[in-house]
């Protein structure tokens, strides 16, 4: 988990200051991920379900492999990562009545943390 939090926080730096998740990051964290925890399964669904999004434009390209880096490192929590993430997203939105680029990395630390912390 701490390999997972120094990622997350170099991803939130990143995609704050440039709007954009690098690949030099993203794309090790998701192989130490697989190979850390064997959850490449998780991984290629969230991987997909990121495709899926990019496609409707709701998401950009670096955030397809966050989802996938999300899937390598927490197996099946990832969904509720996502779906809390994506929520938050909504909400900031909506409370903002912004419609702007937004950096997705924060949000996606900001549900792993409220998921900490409900466990």
């Amino acid at each position: 988990m701490i390999i997972f939090c120094i990622i997350m926080l170099i991803l939130c730096y990143t995609d704050t200051k440039h709007l954009t998740i690098s690949n030099w990051v993203v794309l090790p964290a998701i192989i130490i991920g697989v190979a850390m925890t064997g959850y490449w399964l998780t991984a290629l669904i969230m991987g997909w379900i990121g495709i899926w999004l990019y496609k409707r434009k709701k998401i950009c390209g670096g955030d397809v492999k966050l989802l996938a880096m999300l899937g390598a490192f927490l197996a099946w929590k990832a969904f509720f990562v996502f779906a809390l993430s994506r929520g938050l997203v909504y909400l900031y939105r909506k409370i903002k009545n912004y419609n702007g680029p937004l950096p997705y990395a924060p949000f996606v630390a900001g549900a792993c943390v409220l998921l900490l912390w409900i466990n």
